[in-house]
């Protein structure tokens, strides 16, 4: 019997693989600051962890992952409209990027992949939240 935590999980994972591979609907992320709210934390944690892994001083790594989480608040945030459905997919799109990234780490010469790859998400679901037909904006 599978918990409601487990449930949590499995979606999560599969919304950021969704969105990893072109496939994303913002219309199926939700509504809510509350989740955008989690996910910015999941986000945060993931962004240190990386950085962490990496070798990188604390200093910096604090300072790469705000300004991740600043430029998917600022990404999201347009003429005083916050789209929470945005900041949500970007912020488990980023998610799915530091995962990508910290098991890039074992694999030489990855991480420019996952770089490329993940730039190439990003910048889709940018171009989709501003398609008049994806109604990402309100």
């Amino acid at each position: 019997m599978r918990s409601k935590q487990s449930g949590l999980v499995v979606a999560i994972i599969h919304h950021c693989w969704r969105l990893l591979s072109f496939r994303g609907d913002l219309r199926l992320m939700p509504d809510s600051l509350g989740f955008v709210w989690v996910v910015m934390g999941a986000s945060f944690l993931g962004g240190m962890t990386e950085q962490l892994v990496r070798g990188r001083a604390w200093e910096l790594a604090l300072v790469t992952t705000f300004a991740w989480l600043g430029f998917i608040l600022l990404a999201a945030n347009r003429s005083e409209d916050f789209n929470r459905r945005l900041a949500s997919a970007l912020g488990l799109l980023s998610i799915g990027i530091q995962a990508l990234l910290v098991i890039s780490i074992w694999i030489p010469g990855a991480e420019w992949l996952v770089a490329i790859w993940s730039g190439l998400a990003v910048m889709h679901l940018l171009s989709n939240a501003n398609n008049d037909r994806a109604r990402a904006w309100r």
